[in-house]
């Protein structure tokens, strides 16, 4: 079929009578398809990038190097989309632009050319970061998307003064402070030994070295180079984690073959079997499995993740950190600790 414009008409959320080849500053806000949550999770407030998520933020930075013309100003990354402000139409503007200066209307200055098309700057960070998030699921492991990364429009809002600019950089700024946070709730299923909440907990936690994993059982017992255990000050009397990490799952491994009491918070339902040395446990009284998922739950996502490891930090009497990325969810849920409460860090930040 031919193009019919009074069929295949899109609507354009474009303002008709701006020009958007003239310089000016922009609010651009641009969503995922179907709004998949793939650059990280929102903790305490904060936005935890996972290396999708630091991607797209590296792909922002570059715009001024792509496009002379174009200044960066406010960003935020979200779970589904990103916001940004950028102003083009002359390479001397810079973002503290003096109060009172015009922001829509092109700069005068002199041999400069007309600044860059909005949709063309979208264009090519939508490009870029979708062949490098591509590379990211052949190589690393990143969360597979059907079809299309970006949704095919965007939004955009014409900056038209210092008061608009400054209540746009605010919302972005306050964007994951504002966002919902999904809440769970107290573990309501469990198995095992419910005693072993009574008795003093160390929390251990490390931050993921490697993507595309976790799952909700723990990985095949294997032999480490030296006891995982040793990263604890004294011998834990129980160890509360979520073993999501590969270094989180050496802790469970060590434990069960010590005999080391555990508590296990799930981030999906409990599962219907478990291994042989897992059920051992269970039986013999040193593990507890606690989750607030059904076991229609059988996936861990971001969120799920983020609830646990919240949720073990603040019942545990004392934490122990094996690894930590210092823009990761650990490095978010940590701040919000209780002052008094024993954390040992690892040796060099991580």
């Amino acid at each position: 079929m031919s193009y019919d414009p009074a069929i295949h008409h899109r609507r354009s959320i474009r303002l008709r009578t701006h020009d958007y080849a003239s310089g000016g500053a922009y609010y651009v806000t641009i969503c995922t398809e179907e709004r998949r949550r793939l650059f990280g999770v929102i903790v305490n407030s904060r936005m935890a990038l996972n290396n999708a998520g630091r991607m797209a933020s590296r792909w922002y930075d570059e715009l001024p190097h792509k496009f002379p013309d174009v200044q960066t100003d406010a960003f935020v990354v979200m779970p589904d989309h990103v916001h940004f402000v950028v102003r083009t139409g002359c390479a001397e503007m810079r973002a503290e632009t003096p109060v009172g200066a015009n922001l829509c209307v092109r700069p005068q200055c002199a041999g400069e050319h007309t600044g860059s098309p909005l949709r063309a700057i979208v264009a090519w960070f939508k490009t870029m970061t979708t062949n490098e998030y591509i590379r990211g699921v052949k190589q690393s492991g990143w969360a597979p998307f059907p079809g299309k990364l970006w949704q095919r429009n965007y939004y955009e809002h014409i900056v038209r003064n210092d008061a608009d600019l400054a209540r746009i950089r605010a919302y972005i700024r306050d964007n994951p402070a504002n966002a919902d946070v999904l809440r769970f709730g107290e573990p309501r299923f469990m198995i095992g030994n419910r005693d072993l909440l009574a008795i003093p907990k160390t929390a251990y936690l490390a931050s993921r070295r490697r993507t595309g994993e976790p799952m909700c059982s723990p990985s095949p017992a294997h032999e480490p180079t030296h006891s995982p255990l040793a990263v604890f000050p004294s011998p834990p009397e129980c160890v509360i984690s979520g073993f999501l990490s590969p270094m989180e799952r050496d802790v469970f491994n060590a434990c069960l073959a010590n005999g080391t009491p555990m508590i296990h918070v799930l981030a999906c339902g409990l599962p219907k079997t478990f291994p042989p040395r897992v059920q051992h446990a269970l039986d013999a009284g040193r593990l507890l499995m606690m989750t607030p998922f059904d076991e229609t739950v059988t996936r861990i996502n971001a969120v799920r993740a983020a609830w646990c490891n919240q949720y073990l930090l603040h019942a545990a009497n004392a934490v122990v950190i094996g690894a930590l990325n210092p823009d990761g969810m650990l490095a978010c849920l940590l701040t919000d600790m209780p002052a008094d409460k024993p954390i040992q860090m690892p040796q060099g930040g991580r």
